[in-house]
């Protein structure tokens, strides 16, 4: 019997399943030796604040600031995506506070600015149900949200189709006349930005212990270790690649584009863990209110919706 039925026949009401989840954490802490932070969005529900916010960077420090005597951390993480700036100042608060790994669990949906958040641990732990997603930004032209990537594909087309032919065709020519160079520098610089980002972090975390290669057992070099940040951080943005920013993008495709993930399916008991905080987390949403929780081993943070949209601490 699945996770999710086993807790459906248990019957167990909300405030139940608030205590099972903290028993959860308590099992997976001793389980793995780590200290397990849960940040968790109910996706599937229509809610304003439902992506990555700077609020939740607060309550995310608030919880962790006073945490003692662990070096290792494993962030739990389910949210649509949301705001990049605020995954940087997370996963920068993260890596100061927690001085061993900061590893990002992936059971559900971690999309977008939760990709780039991943793309910060140490390790990636996934399970088969886990995805990640394309970290292309998505910035509003005018009155329509476009993919930063194809917006400079396009603006380089035509610069390019300009240069060979001394003119565009006046329907481009139309759209040329209405661009700003700011506009222009706007969308280059969100296209950066997550660029930039996992750069850094794939080569100062996810490669840190990156010796040798698994082939050939030679040296890596840094070069080697840059360039392969690159190429990971160029193919993630690559809109044409993906054709979704939505797209869902498994274990198989990960590893495919050179990233190394930990399959929770192979440690059968941390497994049954990992599933069973799932199917809590996806009831305590199908039975509350509530369209995102905090939680550690001792302390659940919800936000509610409508007229319980103040967070409430247990």
């Amino acid at each position: 019997m699945g996770a999710i039925n086993d807790y459906i026949n248990k019957r167990l009401q909300p405030a139940e399943l608030e205590l099972e989840l903290k028993e959860l954490v308590k099992q997976y802490n001793e389980l793995t030796g780590n200290y397990l932070f849960i940040y968790c969005s109910a996706i599937s529900k229509e809610q304003n604040d439902i992506s990555l916010q700077q609020e939740d960077y607060f309550i995310v420090h608030d919880l962790l600031h006073d945490i003692q005597g662990v070096s290792n951390l494993d962030f739990y993480i389910e949210t649509p995506g949301g705001s990049g700036e605020t995954a940087e100042e997370i996963v920068r608060f993260l890596h100061k506070k927690f001085t061993g790994q900061v590893n990002f669990v992936i059971a559900g949906e971690a999309k977008s600015a939760g990709t780039l958040m991943a793309l910060g641990g140490n390790k990636i732990l996934m399970t088969e149900t886990g995805s990640l997603g394309p970290i292309d930004a998505q910035v509003f032209i005018g009155r329509t949200v476009v993919s930063a990537h194809d917006y400079m594909e396009w603006v380089d087309d035509k610069q390019k189709e300009a240069a060979k032919n001394n003119n565009i065709n006046p329907f481009d020519a139309t759209i040329v006349a209405q661009i700003n160079p700011g506009e222009i520098g706007g969308v280059y610089n969100a296209l950066k930005f997550a660029i930039d980002l996992v750069e850094k972090w794939l080569f100062q975390y996810k490669f840190a212990n990156w010796i040798v290669t698994e082939t050939t057992q030679q040296p890596v070099t840094q070069e080697m270790k840059e360039h392969k940040a690159n190429l990971i951080a160029t193919q993630l943005t690559n809109h044409t690649e993906w054709r979704s920013h939505g797209r869902s993008l498994k274990i198989d495709d990960l590893e495919n584009l050179g990233l190394k993930i930990d399959k929770i399916e192979e440690n059968s008991e941390l497994a049954k863990i990992v599933y069973s905080i799932k199917a809590v987390l996806m009831l305590i949403f199908l039975n509350t209110s509530a369209f995102k929780i905090f939680a550690n081993e001792t302390s659940i943070i919800k936000k509610f919706a409508r007229q319980q949209s103040t967070p409430t601490k247990e």
